[in-house]
């Protein structure tokens, strides 16, 4: 039974993202043979000019909690922060985006989440990060009624607070709700044991590829494949379709991998590619979007408004294909700042784009299930 309401609740992170811009001669970076990880060098007791130094609000709840805003969901956040000038801040950010505040707990003894961001060569930011409070909410949970919320969204929780997704998932499905997660599963098997302890009572779950690597990485021999998916004729192959993904020793074709993270319980699971594009399985058929072209400026946020989006467009009532178009361009959008909201689109902005690039033009059709129209999650 699903909560008789529209609201969402956001919980997860809020920070103040201090953003560096470095360029690319002033600074080094080396890259490992696998092409998929680098570094960027800083000399020790060497001042290096920055192109621009600039602070703005960011965190992934309150990145989640505005790009739903601004596509007219009614919207509030459980985030907490210090009572000093940076809580100040981010507290009225999302007061002016509309975004509920009842449930954004401050106090004086607190320390507000801090971040530097330092971007350079390809924009693809590396990040200092000061949790802060951040690592404190569950020790908040009592003080929601879940059964005020339709759907409750779970970002990245920070160091302690990773262990209050059962409990959190357990509150919502209590209270009748869906449930949405972009939980930032990395190489912590604690972490990845909690996530599976629950998956079976997630709705919808959001992955990059490297947290896909990451999570099969540690349980592949644990899961199986429960869910065929039956190739599409004519479908145009994307890039994991032909490679998939190397996983320990394997290469598990993508179809796999879908239907193994699906066999952990969420009918509804993205897979984003970066600039390669993003996969959506939503419990019928598996369907790829390439991504946008943009000139990045930043890649931070990139996640947030891509699985936002998705959230928000299945909630509207929008069908798949225009739920992953959306999310596509609301994520290319933000890759065009450095901050991870000056980009995020307004409802007006992506019904335009819609229009104007009707989302069957862009979007394969990879794949179908026979199973029933009951096992769609929204």
């Amino acid at each position: 039974m699903v909560a008789q309401t529209n609201r969402i609740l956001v919980i997860g992170s809020v920070t103040i993202d201090n953003i560096v811009s470095v360029a690319q001669e002033a600074i080094e970076r080396i890259s490992l043979h696998n092409g998929e990880t680098s570094f960027l060098l800083l000399e020790q007791g060497r001042k290096v000019d920055a192109d621009s130094i600039s602070s703005h609000v960011g965190g992934g709840a309150a990145n989640v909690a505005v790009a739903m805003a601004r596509q007219d969901l009614d919207v509030d956040i459980l985030a907490l922060a210090g009572e000093d000038l940076n809580g100040r801040k981010i507290r009225q950010r999302l007061i002016d985006e509309g975004v509920g505040t009842q449930h954004f707990i401050s106090q004086p003894d607190w320390q507000t989440g801090n971040s530097i961001l330092i971007y350079s060569h390809d924009q693809n930011a590396a990040i200092l990060t000061k949790r802060g409070i951040n690592s404190g909410i569950g020790g908040q949970l009592q003080r929601v009624n879940f059964a005020d919320y339709r759907l409750i969204y779970v970002g990245c929780l920070s160091s302690h607070s990773r262990t209050c997704l059962p409990q959190i998932v357990e509150l919502a499905k209590a209270a009748g709700c869906l449930v949405a997660a972009n939980p930032c599963i990395g190489q912590d098997e604690e972490a990845i044991d909690q996530f599976l302890a629950v998956a079976e009572n997630i709705d919808y779950l959001s992955l990059n590829k490297q947290e896909t690597i990451a999570l099969l990485a540690k349980t592949h021999r644990r899961l199986y494949t429960k869910l065929p998916l039956l190739a599409a004729l004519g479908a145009e192959v994307p890039p994991l379709m032909s490679s998939g993904l190397h996983v320990n020793d394997y290469w598990l074709p993508l179809n796999d991998v879908m239907s193994m993270i699906c066999s952990t319980g969420p009918g509804c699971f993205s897979l984003t590619d970066g600039s390669s594009g993003a996969y959506l399985f939503d419990g019928k058929q598996l369907l790829f979007c390439p991504a946008a072209e943009v000139e990045p400026m930043g890649t931070a946020g990139a996640g947030d408004a891509f699985a936002s989006t998705i959230v928000a467009q299945l909630l509207q009532g929008h069908d798949s294909f225009r739920a992953l178009f959306a999310a596509t361009r609301n994520a290319a959008s933000v890759v065009g700042y450095m901050d991870t909201q000056s980009g995020l689109l307004r409802c007006a902005e992506i019904d335009r784009q819609v229009q104007a690039n009707p989302p069957m033009q862009s979007i394969s059709i990879l794949g179908n299930t026979l199973l029933p129209e009951d096992n769609l999650a929204f």
